[in-house]
């Protein structure tokens, strides 16, 4: 981010919220509850490959760039599957988000499209929540999300860490956390952020009961 830093930061975040973009909002219905579930902020969000080690010890190391989108993605599919929790449309959500970040340019045309990412994640889940008028909005944070091929013996495993939480719109209190990391061998990391999805979805639905909570 730019050396006007923090206040600067705020004009931004500022924009961002007293702007509607173009949301397509999603009508109550009867017995579902309607949950919005945001792409995931990475801690390093640069797609890069690292060798570390010599011969017999040496090890490629690839980080994934796109991983707060398949997070999100994963995220949407397996949040979907509870029974009377409806997701939403996670092509109208995008179509959402590049409005917010067209009106970013706008206003302030010297941002890079990276620092326009960062102050769209930076925005308090919350308010995109409202917008949409869903009940529930669905973050999270991936730490780490990489493949290791360890090029002696061809073998390589991927990992990755995710922190969820889950805040309801009408209140504005969490009402559930969960973090967790997985590491399996011969898949990708969209396979071990998928695993972590399906876990954090049978640990909510195992502890909370999601009703509907718009008047």
């Amino acid at each position: 981010m730019r050396p006007s830093g923090f206040l600067f930061l705020a004009f931004c975040l500022m924009a961002v919220a007293l702007t509607s973009g173009c949301a397509r909002k999603m009508p109550a219905t009867d017995g579902l509850v309607t949950m919005a579930v945001l792409d995931a902020r990475v801690e390093n969000g640069e797609t890069r490959k690292s060798t570390a080690g010599w011969w017999l010890s040496a090890r490629d190391r690839y980080d994934s760039g796109n991983a707060g989108v398949l997070a999100g993605e994963a995220l949407a599919r397996e949040f979907g599957r509870i029974p009377g929790v409806q997701v939403y449309s996670r092509t109208d959500l995008t179509a959402f988000m590049a409005s917010k970040e067209r009106v970013l340019n706008q206003i302030y045309p010297g941002l890079t499209p990276e620092e326009r990412l960062v102050v769209l994640q930076m925005q308090d889940p919350l308010d995109y929540g409202r917008a949409l008028n869903v009940d529930y909005v669905l973050s999270s944070q991936v730490g780490e999300s990489r493949t290791v091929h360890d090029k002696t013996l061809h073998t390589w495993k991927s990992e990755a860490d995710l922190e969820l939480s889950l805040v309801e719109v009408q209140s504005g209190d969490e009402v559930w956390r969960w973090s967790g990391q997985d590491t399996d061998w011969f898949t990708s990391q969209l396979g071990v952020l998928e695993d972590l999805a399906r876990k954090a979805r049978r640990d909510l639905s195992g502890q909370l009961i999601l009703e509907p909570n718009r008047p």
